[in-house]
């Protein structure tokens, strides 16, 4: 279980530095056609929350990883 956990917020970590990489091009290359005052992060909102909810979910499972962690530390003292 640990090594699907870790493995996941891998997965999830790079896919999020991906997709908000990506993002961060698309409002970068969309705001050259833009006229002043025009918000070049409307088109691409989906893709910025995409990015954080990725994220988001690494950041959570890598808690999980690390309560898990601990608890098999404080049983292997126990004994």
């Amino acid at each position: 279980m640990k090594k699907i956990l870790h493995w996941a917020e891998q997965i999830t970590f790079y896919v999020g530095l991906l997709i908000a990489g990506y993002a961060f091009f698309r409002i970068y290359v969309s705001r050259k056609g833009l006229p002043p005052g025009a918000c070049p992060v409307d088109d691409n909102r989906v893709w910025m929350y995409t990015a954080i909810g990725c994220l988001f979910i690494s950041i959570i499972l890598s808690y999980i990883q690390k309560q898990q962690n601990n608890k098999g530390q404080g049983e292997n003292q126990k004994k």
